[in-house]
């Protein structure tokens, strides 16, 4: 059996730094102190290559993935051992030929052993496929997670693209290879190395053809797409799919397609034929979870598109650790603060001037931003404020009166800039909030 051909060389692009070998992995790190499922033979080769930071964030990452493996595919139940120690391999493989593809030599063989020592242990080939399928998604968005926190954010997205594009193609002739292990006695068997989140990954990178993501995933772009990201505290998957699904139909939504990306994180897109079919206000209520909704957008562009608006939402509401637990984020509400907060430094400086003695995290600064928010979100109306916020229309107006003597200036002049910067500290939240006058 051959050995895949490593992937050609990725232009390195103007900032100096080379997509290609992706140094910063070297600098990964995990707090947690898995043991991991590694041979003795597989651990030194991640000490030897990559240093123990890098080895142990493996471990630790990998253990995640692999129990949502298991418990989605209770047919893989019994060989939970042998899903850890590969899905680990997986990932060890997968960033050893990110740093240097010629490193894939050295561990290639022990995955391609363990997939095929998983078959003769009774695993489907189709069941080795989904538990792939998955893999390479906790490693694409956990290694994203790392690019987004390691690299400065004018080189993030051409190390992004070069990212994705190297996990699917290193990930792709895995496939390959597994497939070729195993008789073609499954029927159909054909196409499934192309996995869902294969198909997804090329698409939103650009690279992939829409033609041929629903070929493989049944979902039409040909439609009006709404991109969610749901995210929970608690490692519960199939709780968050069937309360994502569930509030995306409640948008409206007759089409649903979702990819776990981690026991806690889901991407989910709903569509319908028509904007007039989409229910968006008020949003639905969720529970113990959080959920960011993109823009509605047509065809794959509007696909692509919604989510990028999700993913920056998701950021911007974990800016603020889980504080936002329970509420859906739309990005027609909250879009301005997400790119606002791309650069948090820039943040502050708008909330500084724009909130000046009313940030902090008093009651009573609290009582007031969330008083005057409330009054611009149903049009500068007090009575129907006073509704919202369960107070009287007398406590609504001294609130008001007092929050425009701190201002120094009329709340009805100049909205847009003021409501913007309370629906910041509505997501950030008041621990924010105080860290800007602090």
């Amino acid at each position: 059996m051959t050995q895949p051909a490593t992937s050609p060389p990725i232009d390195t692009g103007a900032s100096g730094r080379s997509p290609h070998t992706f140094t910063w992995i070297l600098e990964l790190s995990s707090v947690s102190d898995v043991p991991g499922e590694l041979t003795d033979t597989a651990r030194e080769v991640a000490r030897q290559h990559l240093g123990p930071g890098p080895a142990q964030w493996v471990a630790s990452e990998a253990a995640g993935v692999a129990n949502l493996i298991v418990r989605t595919d209770p047919s893989l139940a019994s060989l939970g051992r042998t899903v850890h120690e590969t899905t680990e391999l997986l990932f060890l493989d997968t960033i050893l030929r990110l740093v240097d593809p010629n490193l894939g030599r050295l561990t290639r063989p022990l995955v391609l052993q363990l997939a095929q020592g998983a078959m003769n242990e009774g695993a489907t080939l189709a069941a080795v496929l989904r538990a792939l399928n998955l893999g390479q998604a906790g490693i694409t968005e956990a290694l994203l997670h790392e690019c987004e926190r390691l690299i400065p954010v004018g080189e993030q997205g051409a190390n992004m693209r070069a990212l994705v594009s190297s996990v699917v193609d290193t990930h792709n002739q895995l496939a390959d290879v597994i497939t070729d292990m195993h008789p073609a006695t499954e029927n159909p068997v054909r196409g499934l190395h192309e996995t869902e989140s294969g198909v997804l990954a090329a698409l939103l990178s650009g690279r992939g053809r829409p033609e041929r993501f629903e070929q493989v995933t049944r979902y039409p772009l040909d439609r009006i797409h709404v991109a969610a990201v749901a995210f929970s505290q608690r490692e519960e998957p199939e709780k968050l799919v069937a309360t994502t699904v569930k509030a995306l139909e409640g948008m409206g939504c007759d089409q649903i397609f979702k990819v776990k990306i981690a026991p806690n994180v889901l991407w989910a897109w709903g569509s319908v034929r028509t904007a007039g079919d989409l229910r968006l206000e008020p949003p639905p209520p969720c529970n113990g979870w959080t959920m960011t909704v993109g823009l509605p957008g047509s065809g794959a562009a509007g696909f692509i598109a919604s989510h990028d608006e999700a993913r920056a939402l998701q950021k911007v509401a974990m800016m603020a650790g889980w504080r936002n637990l329970g509420r859906i984020l739309p990005y027609d509400r909250y879009g301005a603060v997400a790119e606002l907060a791309a650069r948090p430094e820039r943040l502050q400086r708008f909330l500084e001037v724009q909130l000046g003695g009313l940030l902090g995290d008093s009651g009573r600064e609290t009582d007031l931003r969330s008083t005057m928010l409330e009054y611009l979100n149903v049009n500068r109306s007090q009575y129907a404020a006073a509704q919202r916020l369960h107070v009287s229309k007398n406590t609504v107006s001294y609130r008001l009166r007092r929050a425009e003597e701190i201002l120094g200036r009329d709340i009805g002049e100049d909205l847009s800039p003021l409501h913007t910067a309370l629906l910041a500290t509505d997501i950030l939240g008041a621990d924010f909030a105080a860290q800007v006058v602090a």
